[in-house]
């Protein structure tokens, strides 16, 4: 393999799309991939006769425009189909959550009034986070193992800046919140079904 630049084991969508970047890099890039077809998560399959569903390509929304630029996905057949509804939450004691926008704060007040009148700020407070950290998406994070003091100090003058961005953007506690904790300590909801509990850690883990 005297003529290969780069291997890449996997051709989900992270594999394909680094294999791309390092093709148009000039490198001589070969993909790998076990299956039989591509596309890692992106693909759709059929999970139970007569039922096809995408494993994970609802989370569309945080592919990186770049990427879609860079790589002309549109041109290339890329269409983005929005769902009518975000998420259906069955819970085994009866009854579900229906989430998705102008309807998520209704499901949950079935459950507990105080928490669905809560939503929007906590809606509002992620947001202003989400926001500022989207940003950085594309930023290499700060390097403090450097073993110069120097270039040390300037890498620690990045979590400054992130620090000032997200305290202008009044949102530097619940980053700090957000981040440090896990998705069932970080919950901002305090339902009466344990069901609903467990529904409300999934959505607040996606895409992380």
């Amino acid at each position: 393999m005297s003529d290969i630049d780069a291997i890449i084991v996997g051709a989900g969508h992270n594999g394909l799309t680094c294999a791309a970047y390092l093709g148009m890099a000039g490198l001589r890039v070969r993909v790998f991939e076990r299956r039989g077809m591509v596309g890692g998560a992106c693909v759709t399959e059929e999970f139970h006769p007569g039922f096809r569903n995408s494993t994970a390509a609802y989370t569309v929304g945080l592919l990186q425009p770049k990427i879609v630029r860079d790589l002309n996905l549109y041109e290339n057949g890329l269409r983005v189909v929005e769902r009518r509804v975000q998420n259906f939450l069955p819970l085994l004691e009866g009854g579900y959550l229906l989430t998705g926008a102008g309807r998520t704060e209704h499901e949950v007040a079935k459950f507990n009034a105080k928490d669905a009148a809560r939503y929007p700020a906590y809606q509002a407070q992620i947001r202003r986070v989400v926001d500022v950290l989207r940003g950085l998406s594309l930023v290499a994070p700060p390097n403090l193992v450097t073993g110069d003091l120097t270039v040390t100090v300037r890498e620690l003058a990045q979590f400054a800046t992130i620090g000032r961005r997200l305290w202008q953007a009044r949102g530097l506690r619940a980053a700090f919140q957000l981040l440090r904790k896990s998705a069932g300590d970080r919950r901002s909801f305090h339902t009466i079904s344990a069901g609903c509990q467990v529904c409300t850690c999934i959505m607040f883990a996606y895409g992380t």
